[in-house]
């Protein structure tokens, strides 16, 4: 039951969060788009229950499309971060650039380290 439980969540995730009046069906529709190797039907039989293998094909497949959706979302996240830490480093460059250049180096260094884990 766990592991249905966990396609399930993998396919909402690859799907996205479902909109006002949308049908199940048009929110499947997404997953296989982002996924076409898998069919609708497919997808349909995964969050059902229908198909519980937890090495079938079409379950990997949703699998790996999960996680570079999260690997996307990651990355996203360090981006921003890298962003709000040059924010900060250039407001205490602008306060005293003397009293927080240790400060400064350190947000500057972080901001470079995370866009260069953006890149890989």
């Amino acid at each position: 039951m766990s592991e249905k439980s966990s396609v399930r969540e993998e396919i909402a995730l690859i799907a996205g969060p479902r909109q006002w009046g949308e049908t199940r069906e048009r929110w499947f529709s997404r997953v296989h788009k982002q996924v076409p190797t898998v069919s609708y039907r497919t997808i349909r039989a995964l969050w059902y229950g229908e198909i519980q293998a937890d090495d079938h094909w079409a379950a990997r497949d949703i699998r790996n499309a999960a996680d570079e959706v999260r690997k996307g979302q990651a990355r996203q996240t360090a981006r921003k971060l890298a962003d709000q830490f040059e924010q900060i480093a250039g407001g205490l460059s602008v306060t005293d650039q003397d009293f927080h250049s240790d400060t400064i180096a350190a947000l500057v260094s972080a901001a470079r380290a995370l866009r260069n884990v953006d890149s890989a």
